[in-house]
């Protein structure tokens, strides 16, 4: 693995993340103008799933990238949540003029909120595991089973569980504790 400088470590990932979140964005959002058609069906449908990959699913991709470009634990993680972190910024923003300040800590424990840090939570600790895993195989002196990636791995396992499996459920909790202490 070769030790390169921050930006060829951590920005080319960060940037690839960021890049293909904003472009597929901007595609999806820019084709509602377009005469409605089979050529608009397949821009928005092809744009909306690489946006949807891209917020859900990159923290299975970027790290690796990041990891064998020589990246820290810390620089990895960043790449990871680059992309969840900047939707829940802009949904926070759409919808922050409708709540007030403590509204918006339920709004950000509702399921597909807490739902996307937790799956990025577990996809990084995936990709982490299988990326410490190979370069183990190529003979480097890495720990497999780190404990800071183990405990992310069960915090992420945890949310997925009741953020999204119990989604239901937890909303319900959410919902409930928030009427009890703000709303009666």
């Amino acid at each position: 693995m070769k030790h390169r400088g921050v930006f060829g470590r951590f920005l080319i990932p960060l940037l690839v993340a960021l890049g293909t979140l904003a472009v597929s964005s901007l595609v999806y959002h820019g084709s509602t103008p377009m005469t409605p058609g089979a050529l608009r069906t397949i821009v928005k449908d092809v744009s909306g799933a690489v946006m949807f990959v891209s917020i859900w699913f990159f923290a299975f991709i970027g790290p690796p990238m990041a990891y064998f470009r020589g990246a820290t634990f810390i620089e990895r993680l960043a790449v990871a949540f680059a992309n969840p972190l900047v939707w829940l910024v802009r949904m926070a923003l759409s919808v922050s003029c409708q709540f007030t300040a403590i509204e918006m800590v339920y709004f950000f424990f509702l399921p597909w909120t807490f739902g996307v840090v937790a799956v990025a939570l577990f996809e990084f600790s995936i990709a982490e595991l299988a990326s410490r895993a190979i370069d183990r195989r190529r003979g480097t002196d890495v720990r497999v089973l780190h404990p800071a990636v183990i405990s992310l791995f069960a915090a992420g396992m945890a949310g997925v569980y009741f953020g999204l499996i119990k989604g239901q459920e937890w909303a319900y909790v959410v919902v409930n504790h928030y009427a009890d202490h703000f709303i009666r």
